[in-house]
């Protein structure tokens, strides 16, 4: 039950993620690129018929690692993502999301929220997901 409930979580702040990308892409991807502790945004969306928000923010460089943390709420749950990147997790993380900008900017498509199963094949979500379920680099907790 709990590894569903993690990849649920999962897949929840990948649609974030790619939602803050679409939005404000290059503010994200710089600030994450530089561990800006200026960067912080919120937002909410629907994803099978539950409202989501999110508040993410870059906390800045602790021990070589850039520290990343949202905060998501669906369905009265509230957990909060941490995330201590390394400097070539970054470098991949900037890599897909740039090329994602490009690919988006040219196809004049819209991210499709609307189930998680649209955005599960989605490489911003994949990536993100690769790190997410590396407890070496991102833990989550549930907090009140």
């Amino acid at each position: 039950m709990k590894k569903y409930l993690i990849f649920g979580l999962a897949l929840f702040v990948g649609c974030s993620l790619v939602i803050a990308e679409e939005a404000i892409s290059s503010n994200f991807v710089n600030a994450l690129k530089t561990c800006s502790t200026s960067y912080s945004e919120s937002g909410s969306f629907t994803t099978e018929g539950m409202n989501v928000t999110s508040t993410k923010k870059i906390l800045g460089w602790e021990n070589d690692r850039c520290v990343y943390q949202e905060t998501v709420n669906f369905s009265g749950m509230n957990t909060c993502l941490t995330c201590k990147l390394a400097k070539s997790q970054i470098d991949e993380l900037v890599s897909v999301m740039q090329a994602y900008e490009v690919v988006q900017k040219y196809s004049n498509e819209d991210i499709d929220t609307s189930k998680l199963s649209a955005v599960q094949d989605n490489p911003v979500v994949k990536v993100w997901n690769k790190f997410l379920q590396d407890s070496s680099t991102c833990t989550m907790k549930q907090v009140q």
